[in-house]
């Protein structure tokens, strides 16, 4: 998801996600936002306990989520559900806006009876990864309305979004059975190595100002070095160095927003072995040398 902080995001000791809700008594987050190719926020493989929606009001981008591919156009609005790995990809030169929300399930959590019956079957249910509600389908222009006027009408307003999310799971329970499935048979896997990714990840964040090797982040996540390539390939489209390159350079970003670090100073504390690596893999993957990122995000 896009932060407030872009390319900024915090975890807890179980590696999930700590979302930046807009307000810190209530756990939603609204984002009227916008990708394109090179962004700090792209390609962020993470994941949550809160269920994350997405309608895609101009372009066209695609979700990554659990390892595969959906292409989102103009019209089109996925939801994500909880506890799946998941990323933004821009798929075109050109930014394509869109309207985020990431909401705790407990908000709707009116009753127990309402959890038990509405909402948990729903999201403990890991053969449904996310839906995808296409522009063509007949519920789409009601859920994309629904979000338009919650991020316009809404937000700050704690029962409004409650009524709105109320409104969004009631079409989200009637597609659920006709959402793509997982084949069961494959499911205990997957779902395992879901888990390993998990592992893998987190000790990418604890120890990434480290040197950390290939086998190190395998041993992490209790497989071996071929498996652990295979895990990050399905679930990231990247390897394990290549993830934690990426995550670094995502760091590197944060620290040059801050602007009160040296080039040196920050490859020193994000894990390059020097400024002149530290400017080569960040150009990589956001197309800007530091220097110029800095001056651009720093521009008044």
């Amino acid at each position: 998801m896009i932060q407030k902080h872009r390319g900024l995001i915090i975890k807890r000791k179980d590696g999930s996600e700590v979302v930046n809700y807009d307000d810190e008594n209530f756990p939603s987050y609204i984002y009227n936002g916008y990708i394109f190719m090179g962004c700090t926020w792209e390609r962020v493989p993470h994941y949550h306990e809160d269920i994350e929606l997405i309608t895609v009001y101009s372009g066209e981008m695609a979700y990554m989520v659990d390892g595969t591919y959906i292409t989102l156009k103009k019209g089109d609005t996925l939801f994500v559900n909880s506890g799946r790995i998941h990323y933004s990809i821009a798929t075109e030169k050109r930014v394509t806006q869109y309207i985020i929300s990431v909401m705790h399930p407990k908000i709707i959590c009116s009753t127990p009876a309402v959890e038990d019956k509405a909402i948990t079957p729903i999201i403990t249910d890991k053969s449904v990864p996310f839906v995808h509600f296409k522009s063509s389908d007949f519920d789409a222009p009601l859920i994309q309305q629904l979000m338009v006027e919650m991020e316009h009408d809404a937000k700050g307003n704690a029962f409004l979004i409650t009524k709105y999310f109320f409104l969004i799971w009631d079409i989200i329970m009637h597609r659920f059975t006709d959402a793509y499935r997982v084949h069961v048979g494959s499911m205990a896997e997957e779902d395992n190595h879901s888990q390993k990714l998990k592992t893998m990840m987190f000790f990418i964040d604890e120890h990434y100002k480290e040197k950390i090797t290939l086998r190190e982040i395998a041993e992490a996540g209790g497989v071996s070095q071929t498996l652990c390539n295979q895990i990050f390939h399905k679930f990231t489209e990247k390897s394990p160095i290549d993830y934690l390159m990426h995550f670094r350079s995502r760091k590197v970003a944060d620290l040059l927003q801050a602007g009160t670090m040296s080039m040196t100073e920050i490859a020193d504390v994000t894990g390059f072995s020097g400024a002149s690596y530290m400017a080569e893999t960040f150009k990589k993957y956001f197309n800007l040398t530091p220097r110029d990122f800095k001056k651009i995000v720093t521009k008044k």
